[in-house]
């Protein structure tokens, strides 16, 4: 009985310990809640919610202005993979223009309708369409194939798939007689489900006509290619062969969030010195009290930017992700993101009362921060609410992964403007956070 005496007696002691931390209880209750909340937003808004499918940004302008022309863009708005821009009833910028938000990073597909296609359409011959494309996305590459092809048959009014596929056959090797046979066969075949669907009775077989066994062709890229599209290839030619999106997705995020969390467990020494009583003796030595935050501010800072090296360096040896292919700009970005993750971490630290609390707001913030500022998955899959766009946008996480993605895949330096932006927002974040910490650092630490 004294073992469960005491056993009983231990716990109800660190239960009411555990409740007199009010803040850090409360804490305790809303990470499962805040992180079920961002969880279920990212699969329904990037995963395509009931559809499973996420949606891919396809930029469109049309320059034929045709009623087919019309029909074919609506069409494209109604396929369920893709998110068309600009919205309807909004101008549509000019070829050029989205040649360069490609080229830029600010887009990564866009197709242009070029003239003649309605009277194409109305002939059942190839129509002129220009995708310009960044070659590194294969998958949003193969979603607005498959795409393309369903607003093409929408256009065509269930009529296009003789002219396609015969179309798919000749870019594949087949001759021009071989690609005429097919789509003589196709024709043959339509007309047979049409006439058997409206009562009719069907001709078997238009007499004269063979059809010609397809050549071999790589079946994963059939509805990509089934649609005659002109592809334009935009990418920095200093990106590596060997980098995916995906991987430089990844390296970024992790990185970004990783550093976060090392950071916060620096930061929290600064409430384990006040605990043991080793602050107080700091305070009462010579040393100037301002230099004890700014200290522990160099400490945290130093041990980032060493942080950060290590990853990147993993990175790089691993992956192959480019990371000191412009070491200026990998400097500049890594100092920043070094000082705002910093920052967040001291301004938590001052702000505690308890190292329970301080760690469980960091988590909370953390995690929250890195799901909606693009460390775990690209924001550009997600169609995003206008105030959904406006809370991922204030997250600090979201501009330092604009600043790594923007050198590791779009190749850009940092006195790119995107670049700047990115770097200025959170510097801007480092002189807040700093000044907040400070005065919370002289009311909790110093007023004694």
């Amino acid at each position: 009985m004294k073992l469960w005496a005491s056993a009983v007696w231990i716990a109800r002691k660190d239960l009411a310990s555990w409740f007199r931390d009010r803040t850090g209880m409360m804490l305790g209750i809303l990470l499962p809640i805040a992180l079920v909340t961002v969880f279920g937003m990212v699969m329904k808004y990037a995963f395509g919610g009931d559809s499973g499918m996420p949606k891919v940004e396809l930029w469109v302008t049309d320059e034929d202005g045709t009623e087919k022309s019309r029909a074919f863009v609506a069409a494209l708005r109604e396929v369920g993979m893709l998110r068309v821009l600009p919205k309807a009833g909004v101008p549509a910028p000019s070829a050029g223009d989205v040649r360069s938000k490609v080229a830029d990073g600010d887009a990564h597909h866009a197709l242009v309708v070029g003239k003649g296609f309605g009277a194409a359409m109305a002939e059942g011959k190839e129509p002129p369409l220009l995708l310009v494309r960044d070659p590194g996305r294969v998958m949003e590459s193969r979603l607005v194939g498959i795409g393309l092809m369903q607003a093409v048959m929408a256009a065509a009014e269930g009529r296009g798939m003789p002219w396609l596929f015969a179309s798919m056959m000749r870019r594949q090797g087949m001759s021009e007689q071989g690609a005429e046979r097919v789509r003589a066969g196709m024709d043959t075949v339509q007309a047979l489900v049409e006439r058997f669907a409206g009562g009719a009775e069907p001709e078997l077989r238009q007499p004269g006509v063979s059809v010609a066994a397809p050549t071999a062709f790589d079946v994963a890229s059939m509805f990509e290619d089934l649609v005659p599209v002109q592809k334009e290839d935009v990418a920095p030619p200093e990106r590596p062969k060997t980098l995916g999106y995906q991987l430089a997705q990844s390296v970024a995020g992790m990185t970004v969030m990783m550093l976060m969390f090392g950071l916060m467990a620096c930061s929290t020494t600064l409430l384990q010195e006040r605990d043991q009583g080793t602050l107080r003796r700091l305070l009462v030595s010579r040393a100037p009290r301002q230099a004890l935050l700014l200290g522990k501010f160099l400490f945290c800072f130093t041990v980032g930017l060493m942080q950060l090296l290590m990853l990147f360096a993993y990175g790089e040896l691993l992956f192959g992700v480019g990371a000191f292919r412009d070491p200026l700009t990998l400097v500049v970005l890594s100092v920043t993101w070094s000082a705002a993750a910093t920052s967040f971490g001291m301004l938590i630290a001052v702000w505690a009362k308890t190292q329970k609390q301080a760690e469980g707001l960091a988590t909370l913030l953390i995690l929250v921060m890195a799901a909606l500022g693009g460390c775990w998955f690209p924001l550009q899959l997600a169609d995003l609410p206008w105030y959904a766009e406006v809370v991922t946008h204030a997250t600090l996480t979201h501009w330092a992964m604009s600043g790594f993605q923007g050198m590791f895949w779009h190749q850009k330096a940092f006195t790119d403007p995107t670049l700047l932006r990115a770097v200025a927002v959170q510097w801007g974040f480092v002189v807040v956070a700093a000044a907040l910490a400070w005065q919370l650092w002289r009311r909790r630490f110093l007023s004694g």
